[in-house]
């Protein structure tokens, strides 16, 4: 996951399909974020969570990170949804190495 800054931090809208409110935009799409480089925005990759972390959060916080990703996990037992992120970051990890 990435954090798009823009330079107005009031901006709230959508560019290049990515939402942004309050000047700042989330992406996982590697295109999306070489284009924002390229165009003179701040970015901050996170670093990619071990399986582990996911153990030590609580189902709430598991639920509005998934929500943060894009899928809604109400529903899910625990388990589901730590097994959901986990296939989800490594999604992510072999989209960015193409």
């Amino acid at each position: 996951m990435a954090k798009i800054y823009c330079n107005n931090s009031q901006y709230n809208g959508i560019s290049a399909g990515v939402n942004f409110v309050n000047g700042v935009g989330v992406t996982n799409d590697s295109h999306l974020i070489s284009w924002f480089t390229e165009n003179g925005y701040a970015i901050i990759e996170d670093p990619p969570r071990e399986p582990g972390d996911y153990d030590e959060m609580n189902y709430k916080d598991l639920v509005e990170l998934a929500k943060q990703r894009g899928f809604n996990a109400i529903g899910y037992k625990k388990e589901q949804l730590i097994q959901s992120l986990i296939a989800l970051d490594l999604q992510n990890e072999n989209e960015m190495e193409e």
